[in-house]
């Protein structure tokens, strides 16, 4: 093929891809949509740039010409810092992942102890796989399967047991707020010199909105997060806090440790997410926590098992089906792939069954879903669960994905 050539069969696979995925229902709990005013407002151009800094002062740039792009990210900091009532806000992280190891690794010394819910991304435990001698011991937080939480008596007695320097908590199955307040107070007990971390990449846009708990007010030291999920920014991380020395650990940590320059491009899209949560996150908010409730009551007509069921389901935009009836959840998520559903599996404890499912319902609502979409939506998955053929339930999917197809809360 010449460049011409390779060029059109490019073009071919990302019309595909954007076709295909059209016709899905796409429940993943980590993906979104931005809105046209984000997806505008990212700047390839900011891309050909470096903007390198040490510390916190994002005014001490190493290249030169940046004084505009130190202007756009000191706006947006400000604007992260309206939202989130933090007082330090660290952007450069790429990712929620680089968030929390650079938090764990700034706030930890060697020898110290780390308890994580290992459900989550469990920090320590990932420094801990590095071929590098990492001097960290984590420790699995106890869980309540039934409650879809951290078993708060069970973490508090680990915790006077061990007086870990470092308490991660945040979960990739966040149905319900946490008791930060109660884990706070024993941890400071224990160990006055520790720090509670907070992962709310699944949640930040609810304690955006103020329609989930406030970790702040509650405890914690610092919130580490993605930007993309129920956020529905641009893929990032973010590092928040209110204490200036951790700012200061965290950032120099973050440069010249893990992170050079940090992908300038996204910030003014940041920017415009940030906006667009100011104007209407308590409404959007709302929409995803009443769809995620209603397909919860949908799927539990069906006679599907639902985690946290007689607590509301959940608080979030996350779902867990428990679908022992049906087969394996690895493989009952390749089964609904080929149907045009996306999700995920997800663990369970014992005590609650063997195989689960993973399903938000944050991009269907960015995409116009309402609870009374929720019914059409559960018989769908169900057809799919069952076994139904890929060609009898594919057209009933693309039916309904395709009432989705006009992007709300943006401004």
């Amino acid at each position: 093929m010449n460049a011409t050539q390779k060029v059109d069969k490019l073009n071919s696979l990302l019309n595909d891809h954007h076709e295909y995925r059209e016709t899905c229902l796409n429940l993943i709990a980590s993906e979104n949509t931005p809105s046209p005013l984000v997806e505008e407002l990212f700047d390839e151009r900011l891309a050909r740039r470096y903007g390198n800094y040490a510390g916190i002062d994002l005014f001490q740039r190493n290249y030169k010409g940046n004084r505009y792009i130190a202007k756009i990210e000191e706006y947006t900091q400000e604007l992260a810092k309206e939202l989130f009532d933090a007082a330090y806000v660290d952007l450069r992280p790429l990712s929620g992942n680089i968030a929390g190891i650079a938090t764990t690794f700034a706030l930890a010394e060697p020898g110290d102890i780390a308890l994580e819910v290992h459900n989550g991304h469990s920090y320590a435990r990932k420094l801990l796989s590095s071929p590098l001698k990492v001097e960290l011991q984590s420790i699995p937080i106890p869980w309540d399967g039934p409650k879809s939480n951290i078993d708060l008596e069970a973490t508090i007695t680990l915790i006077e047991e061990h007086k870990p320097r470092i308490l991660n908590i945040g979960s990739g199955i966040f149905l319900f707020p946490q008791p930060v307040a109660e884990l706070k107070d024993a941890l400071t007990k224990a160990n006055p010199n520790s720090f509670l971390i907070y992962d709310a990449a699944h949640v930040i846009g609810f304690i955006a909105a103020k329609r989930f708990q406030s970790p702040f007010e509650e405890g914690a030291d610092v919130i580490i997060s993605s930007t993309h999920k129920t956020l529905a920014g641009p893929q990032g991380g973010i590092v928040l806090t209110n204490d200036k020395s951790i700012a200061e650990r965290i950032g120099k940590t973050l440069y010249p440790l893990l992170m050079s320059n940090h992908h300038l491009s996204r910030l003014p899209a940041l920017a415009g997410t940030f906006i667009e949560w100011l104007a209407c996150g308590s409404e959007h908010a709302d929409a995803i926590v009443a769809n995620a409730k209603a397909l919860g009551q949908a799927l539990t007509q069906h006679d599907v098992p639902m985690l946290g069921a007689e607590l509301g389901y959940t608080e979030t935009h996350t779902l867990i089906p428990i679908v022992d009836k049906y087969g394996d959840g690895a493989e009952l998520a390749n089964q609904l792939e080929d149907c045009n559903i996306i999700a995920g599996a997800a663990p369970l404890t014992p005590d609650v069954g063997v195989s689960g499912l993973r399903f938000g319902v944050q991009e269907v609502t960015r995409w116009g879903m309402t609870p009374e979409d929720a019914p059409d939506i559960a018989e769908c998955i169900v057809d799919a669960l069952s076994g139904n053929s890929p060609e009898m339930v594919k057209p009933k999917v693309e039916n309904v994905a395709g009432r989705f197809n006009t992007l709300q809360f943006s401004v």
